[in-house]
């Protein structure tokens, strides 16, 4: 139970670090922004049509919108079933998770792969992507709120597994749309995963007040 506690605050630091590694190469153009550069040129070409279908359809289905509106239904069948702490766990991991996402791109201004294309205007940052967070955050409540429930370890990996996994697409999905460069998908997933280690320690610290 002891290790469960510390495991939060753990990962979360974890992730602080990979996010800021990543901010510092972007603000002062590392290496990793110029295989940035590399991997978007690459996806000019690839994948073929019919793939580039399906991740334009994932990532509309993740969208600002879309995720807000699965968050509300989250929200509505939590409140329906009484789990005051879920409730809580998603209100404060996804909108708030959403509205520093917003914050860090302001502050870091990085232009989009295609910036002028795709229907960005200005003031639509690459760095963090807000898909790849967004995801991140839904998903990862979602885990975490199964996990509260499952016993069985291989049940408890595949939900994790799962997890990972609608996250990994939506992030492949935004590089190969030229969206975002590869850096900023990352960095939003430890922005997330930060965030949400974080709401996760403190609703517990809470609890445990109590």
């Amino acid at each position: 139970m002891r290790a469960a506690r510390l495991s939060a605050p753990v990962v979360a630091a974890v992730a602080v670090t990979v996010f800021a590694a990543l901010a510092l190469d972007v603000a002062l153009g590392g290496p990793v922004s110029a295989l940035d550069r590399r991997v978007s040129e690459w996806f000019r070409g690839y994948p073929g049509p019919a793939a580039m279908r399906a991740l334009t359809l994932v990532s509309a289905m993740h969208a600002p919108r879309a995720i807000a509106g699965a968050t509300l239904i989250l929200v509505a069948l939590l409140f329906l079933r009484r789990d005051g702490r879920a409730v809580v766990l998603v209100l404060a991991a996804v909108p708030c998770g959403a509205a520093l996402n917003w914050l860090l791109k302001q502050g870091f201004e990085r232009p989009r792969p295609d910036v002028g294309e795709g229907g960005f205007g200005p003031g639509d940052f690459a760095f963090p992507s807000g898909h790849a967070a967004n995801s991140t955050l839904l998903y990862g409540s979602l885990a975490l709120l199964a996990l509260r429930r499952l016993e069985g370890r291989a049940a408890r990996v595949g939900v994790v597994v799962a997890a990972c996994a609608m996250v990994v697409l939506v992030a492949l999905s935004r590089v190969a749309l030229r969206a975002h460069y590869p850096s900023d998908v990352l960095a939003a997933m430890a922005e997330g995963v930060a965030w949400l280690a974080l709401c996760a320690a403190a609703i517990r610290l809470t609890a445990d007040r109590r």
